[in-house]
């Protein structure tokens, strides 16, 4: 079993907004070429957030059951463009209920895959950010107040995935799984970054930088942690494997 990484799948939904203004020609073809040749049906796949242009339930579904017909069993993040995505789990859990592979979403809760225990949640730009591209695809302003709501909610999934470890009768690989980056190419610690490495996972993986932006995130291992960029354009529009077993 394997477990692959990818973010940003920016899927059109039925308001049919499409990449081609942003240079990714004829997406998500190459992107279900390259996952349907590369994830076999028992593998985890992370959807790092930023999972279709919809802005509400009823204009999403063509997209999960996009993603539904990949190969693998898929975990969701949310990401700052997933306005669809609901405010409670409860309503996302009913949302999702028709998708057979679409296994586990992250909402203030980790899950268990395999030998994984995945936690995280979106996450937010961070003062330690450097400057990055402007625009549509850029980056979001920080927000203290969206600052202090993502730590809470990335205790609580963490605190859910020592839970879950407890729980189970076999030891689990800890995976963290964010959309914006918690740690930048600076490597100046943020709020996300200490607890994120006191929790000691294999693995971060996270999206949400494009273009120009993608040099701005970090990647490769600090505090233990191995972190992954794995937007759709950083990762050459093909899941990206993180783990082994």
């Amino acid at each position: 079993m394997r477990l692959f990484g990818i973010g940003d799948t920016h899927l059109p939904s039925t308001r049919q907004k499409d990449m081609h203004r942003f240079g990714w020609t004829d997406h998500p073809l190459p992107l279900q070429r390259a996952w349907d040749e590369r994830v076999r049906p028992e593998d985890v796949v992370i959807v790092a957030g930023d999972i279709s242009w919809a802005t509400r339930a009823h204009e999403v579904m063509d997209d999960l059951a996009w993603l539904d017909a990949r190969p693998g069993r898929k975990v969701l993040v949310r990401g700052n463009h997933d306005y669809w995505w609901g405010d409670s789990a409860s309503k996302l859990r009913k949302l999702l209920e028709p998708f057979r592979t679409l296994e586990g979403f992250l909402h203030n809760n980790a899950v268990v895959m395999g030998p994984w225990v995945i936690a995280g949640t979106r996450l937010w730009t961070t003062p330690e950010a450097p400057p990055m591209p402007g625009g549509e695809m850029g980056d979001e302003p920080s927000d203290a107040g969206y600052l202090e709501r993502e730590t809470r909610r990335l205790a609580a999934s963490l605190e859910d995935a020592r839970k879950k470890e407890l729980a189970s009768p076999t030891p689990l690989t800890r995976i963290v799984a964010v959309h914006f980056p918690p740690v930048y190419a600076n490597e100046r610690s943020t709020a996300f970054s200490a607890p994120i490495e006191a929790f000691a996972p294999k693995v971060c993986v996270y999206g949400h930088l494009h273009a120009g932006g993608i040099s701005a995130g970090f990647t490769g291992e600090r505090g233990g942690v191995r972190y992954v960029l794995a937007s759709c354009d950083a990762a050459g529009f093909t899941p990206l494997l993180l783990d082994e077993r």
